[in-house]
């Protein structure tokens, strides 16, 4: 077996070992209520799409346009989320997010990152930067399109 191969079977252990790390629980606590993750990923997909309709939705989450509608509307109900409809088009429905959504997604965000933070301590900035840049390209190629 070559070294590459030893490498790549590292890989795969350590992978397996981070799924806990990468499987985020469904509902998550937000000071006295709880949150769908799905709701966050919502937000997410609408900030970063902006303006998102819903098809941007199931194209960022990877789902079907009535997997993505549904979830819009639970982030609705949440009230993380408005929809509105396009200006362009008045058939397409626009998800936009209210401040109370923008709120949620920041504390993810800080949350995240935070234990990020905690992960990497004792690493040298040049490491985080080689760790970083081969992580994204690694997601790059491995996501599911």
């Amino acid at each position: 077996m070559s070294s590459s191969e030893k490498d790549v079977e590292r890989l795969d252990r350590a992978l397996l070992r981070l799924r806990r790390f990468l499987t985020a629980p469904p509902v998550l606590p937000d000071g006295n209520d709880r949150v769908e993750l799905s709701t966050l990923l919502v937000v997410d997909a609408a900030v970063r799409a902006a303006p998102a309709s819903v098809k941007d939705v199931a194209e960022a989450l990877v789902v079907t346009h009535s997997t993505a509608s549904r979830l819009v509307s639970t982030a609705v109900d949440a009230g993380a989320v408005v929809r509105a409809p396009s200006q362009a088009d008045r058939r397409t429905m626009l998800v936009e997010p209210t401040a109370r959504g923008l709120a949620m997604l920041q504390r993810a965000v800080e949350f995240r990152l935070a234990r990020l933070e905690g992960i990497l301590d004792g690493w040298t900035p040049e490491e985080v930067a080689a760790f970083a840049g081969s992580t994204e390209r690694f997601a790059d190629r491995a996501t599911w399109r």
